[in-house]
C-alpha cells in the first residue's frame, strides 16, 4: 500500500495536524493545520509532495490557524474544504476573538464538504462523515485503506468534544458518535484533534461520557 499518514502535534493547544499522502503519486492532503505549521511544510518539502487540498474537520480557529501560512508557502495553492454549516464560524475567526488569540484569517473555502462525499488521493479515497454536536459543521474523515478515522473534536481518548460553544449540542454529539463512529469496524484507529489516538472498541467499552443505553 502506498497511502501513508503522518501526524504532527503543533501549536499551543497541541493539535493533531495530519498529512495524508500517496508516496508513489507524491500527492498529499493536509488535515487541520494549526499554529506553528512549519514542520508540515518541512515534511512536504523533504518528501517532494504536492498538496492538493487542505481539509478542515470543523471551524474552530485552532484547526485552521495554519491554513494561510501553508497556502502562502506552497508553489500552488491547494483547495480548502469545510462543511458549509461552519462557514459563518470560519468567517468570524473560529472563536479566536473570544479567546483573545490572533489568527491570520484564510480565504473562503473552495469546496463544501458533504455527507458520504469521497475525496480521492492516488488510488485511495477519504469518506466524509458529518458529525455535528461539537460544532454545527463538524465532520469526520474516514480512510478505509488505513482503517483510520480523523475525528477532529468529536471524540477523544476517553472523552468527547465540548458542547458549550455556539453550535454545540450534547444530544446531537452523542447521536453523531453513535451513527458515524460506532458504526465503523471496532478496530478502527481514531485520531482526535487533540491528545492520544484510540480505537472504536476502546471508546465503546471505556469512554465514561457515553451512555448509549439511553440513545
Amino acid at each position: 500500500m502506498t497511502l501513508k499518514l503522518e501526524i504532527f502535534i503543533v501549536g499551543q493547544l497541541e493539535n493533531n495536524a495530519c498529512i495524508l499522502y500517496d508516496e508513489v503519486a507524491t500527492k498529499a492532503l493536509i488535515i487541520d493545520p494549526s499554529f506553528e505549521s512549519q514542520p508540515l511544510l518541512d515534511f512536504i518539502d523533504q518528501n517532494n509532495l504536492t498538496v492538493e487540498s487542505i481539509l478542515i474537520t470543523h471551524g474552530h480557529f485552532d484547526h485552521f490557524a495554519g491554513v494561510s501560512h501553508i497556502c502562502a508557502s506552497l508553489p500552488n495553492k491547494p483547495t480548502i474544504g469545510l462543511h458549509r454549516a461552519d462557514l459563518d464560524l470560519w468567517r468570524a475567526g473560529g472563536g479566536s476573538k473570544e479567546f483573545q488569540i490572533l489568527i491570520d484569517l484564510p480565504d473562503e473555502p473552495d469546496i463544501y464538504l458533504e455527507e458520504q462525499q469521497r475525496i480521492s488521493l492516488g488510488t485511495s479515497h477519504i469518506e466524509v462523515r458529518t458529525a455535528p454536536g461539537h460544532s454545527s459543521g463538524s465532520v469526520i474523515f474516514y480512510i478505509p485503506d488505513l482503517n483510520t478515522a480523523l475525528c477532529g473534536d468529536v471524540i477523544f481518548y476517553h472523552g468527547v468534544g465540548r458542547t458549550d460553544l455556539p453550535g454545540g449540542s450534547y444530544s446531537t454529539l452523542m447521536s453523531s458518535i453513535k451513527k458515524q463512529i460506532f458504526t465503523l469496524p471496532p478496530d478502527t484507529r481514531l485520531i482526535p484533534g487533540h491528545g492520544p489516538e484510540t480505537t472504536v472498541k476502546e471508546e465503546m467499552d471505556h469512554n465514561p461520557y457515553l451512555e448509549f443505553s439511553s440513545l
